[in-house]
């Protein structure tokens, strides 16, 4: 069936009147008459009877109208209004962002790859992470590396300027865990095996600052962090071990590759990402 014909019918039945109608819809008069004549004939009875000059709708008619007018506004909406596009990130880079026209910013958990399927299926339109994608149907750039560090308080009655093993194995840690993997973040990015003493898992970069604030405890602590650790009050120190850096991509799909609006939201964002950290 025709959805410019329920769009036809919905109109004359709104005006009362097929002249009407047509005038609404830049349609000619006979144009609009046909278009009742076959959409009656397709939904197989009658939804207008004429009364002298008049046309009053039919039972049938209103049932229609009904069912159809939420379905056809929602049709409208989708197809007319603009939409924003959804950008996932973790709270470390969406924090960073400013809000954009345009542009929905939504976090999403530590790293997450059924974020993928959400892309596949167009519910999400880019992610920024630092996971890794062999699927060749998304795009994959890499906007940054972060460095990673050690947050504590800044009285911590043992950690003085510099972060030791010693002080390391000795310390309590809270530890922000992944929810896909069965591992803190921090084991995830180092290839050191060593044994912590856990007192305390979040599940995110905030609520692990917020923790070490209130605690003995140290956490890592992501480059693009560094200020809100130091507004906290706590000093971020360098690890005594390699670590890898917190290696930021942006994810799409291919199909949006050429898409301006997509295009352009993409290169706003990723020329915000690679300034300078204040």
């Amino acid at each position: 069936m025709n959805l410019n014909f329920i769009k036809h019918f919905l109109a004359v039945y709104d005006f009362g009147s097929i002249t009407k109608a047509a005038e609404h819809l830049d349609m000619t008069q006979p144009s609009m008459s046909s278009a009742i004549k076959k959409f009656e004939e397709s939904y197989g009875q009658p939804l207008f009877v004429k009364l002298g000059r008049t046309i009053q709708p039919t039972e049938a008619a209103d049932s229609l109208a009904y069912q159809v007018r939420p379905i056809m506004e929602q049709l409208e909406q989708a197809l007319y209004m603009p939409r924003e596009l959804v950008v996932c990130g973790p709270e470390i880079i969406l924090q960073s962002l400013p809000n954009m026209a345009g542009v929905l910013l939504t976090e999403s958990p530590a790293i997450e790859y059924r974020m993928l399927d959400k892309i596949r299926s167009g519910e999400v339109d880019m992610l920024f992470d630092d996971i890794t994608v062999d699927d060749h149907t998304f795009v994959t750039e890499e906007v940054r590396a972060y460095q990673i560090g050690f947050a504590c308080r800044q009285d911590h009655p043992f950690i003085g300027k510099t972060l030791s093993m010693d002080h390391f194995e000795r310390a309590e840690h809270i530890r922000l865990r992944l929810q896909d993997r069965n591992v803190g973040a921090l084991e995830a990015r180092t290839e050191q095996t060593f044994q912590r003493k856990i007192v305390r898992e979040v599940s995110g970069p905030s609520n692990l600052l917020l923790s070490v604030r209130n605690t003995d405890a140290i956490c890592i602590v992501t480059e693009s962090m560094f200020g809100l650790a130091q507004e906290l009050g706590l000093k971020v120190l360098e690890p005594p071990f390699p670590i890898r850096p917190y290696q930021l991509k942006l994810i799409y799909h291919r199909r949006n590759l050429a898409n301006k609006a997509h295009k352009d939201a993409r290169e706003s964002i990723k020329q915000h990402l690679k300034k300078p950290l204040s």
